[in-house]
């Protein structure tokens, strides 16, 4: 019996190919983001957040010519007709728009006023594209104010973990104790229960009575400035924020705007992404 040649038996099969099934190239929908009408006529009109509510919930906003009382109703900025009172809105998104604006004393930090103070936005009416502002400075303190429709940006600014530095020229009444130095440069103080972040403080001129600081805060609570003298029985009597972040007020009068430059924004979009890393004053832009 001869041995059987395995190699020889493998040799002789015959592969036959596997056919497999034809597929057409998949198209790839390209999905259109739609946006809450809320927010999109924040957005897109120079409405308030409370006036734009009213206007839906009371029936004043049709989509598409259908009456929508949900603030929560997903709409096509693009797309979608949108209409409020009979009046037309404009489609699509508003670009990005970025203002520097030095608030004098007795403007208000707000959209509107219910007293009928002058507000931020008044002093941009020339704007036509809605915007607001990022953070708040309080009726009596002047100085340094963005205004801008970016929110991600102004959410990323503002978010406490980014410690975005603040400088202040302060006023106060009297002289500075050396125990109040240390407090504040060690961070040894609590507002709200909670101890303040170290503060960079620096004389910039000493009179008989007063005497004006530097004051540099990592963070942005309500009247922190504030609120941090009258604790150490040192009242604040001018207030002014000179810069925010890469930002300076230098140059721009009270009241006066201008917007911001590329090299400016560029800057702004590094503090986004670079200030949770922290580094040195550059990268906060102090």
């Amino acid at each position: 019996m001869e041995p059987r040649n395995s190699s020889s038996r493998f040799l002789a099969l015959k592969i036959s190919p596997i056919s497999l099934p034809s597929r057409k190239p998949r198209k790839m929908s390209l999905k259109k983001k739609k946006l809450p009408l809320l927010k999109w006529l924040t957005l897109s009109t120079r409405l308030s957040r409370r006036k734009a509510f009213d206007a839906i919930t009371s029936g004043k906003v049709k989509v598409n010519g259908t009456v929508i009382s949900d603030v929560r109703t997903l709409i096509d900025p693009d797309g979608d007709t949108v209409t409020i009172g009979g009046k037309r809105v404009r489609k699509g998104l508003p670009a990005p728009i970025y203002i520097l604006l030095h608030k004098p004393k007795g403007v208000v930090t707000s959209a509107e006023d219910p007293e009928g103070r002058t507000t931020v936005l008044d002093l941009v009416k020339k704007i036509k594209t809605p915007v607001f502002p990022v953070g708040r400075l309080d009726i009596m303190t002047q100085g340094l104010l963005l205004l801008t429709n970016d929110g991600p940006l102004a959410n990323a600014l503002l978010h406490p973990k980014y410690a975005i530095l603040r400088t202040y020229h302060v006023k106060v009444k009297g002289k500075i104790p050396p125990k109040a130095y240390s407090l504040l440069k060690k961070g040894n103080l609590k507002l709200d229960g909670r101890t303040i972040l170290p503060v960079e403080i620096k004389v910039l001129k000493s009179l008989e009575k007063n005497t004006w600081l530097s004051v540099t805060l990592r963070e942005g609570r309500n009247r922190e400035v504030r609120r941090i003298f009258e604790k150490l029985n040192l009242p604040v009597l001018n207030l002014i924020r000179v810069r925010f972040g890469p930002l300076t007020v230098k140059g721009l009068p009270p009241g006066q705007w201008r917007m911001l430059t590329d090299k400016e924004i560029s800057r702004l979009k590094q503090v986004q992404q670079a200030s949770g890393r922290g580094g040195k004053d550059g990268s906060h832009g102090a």
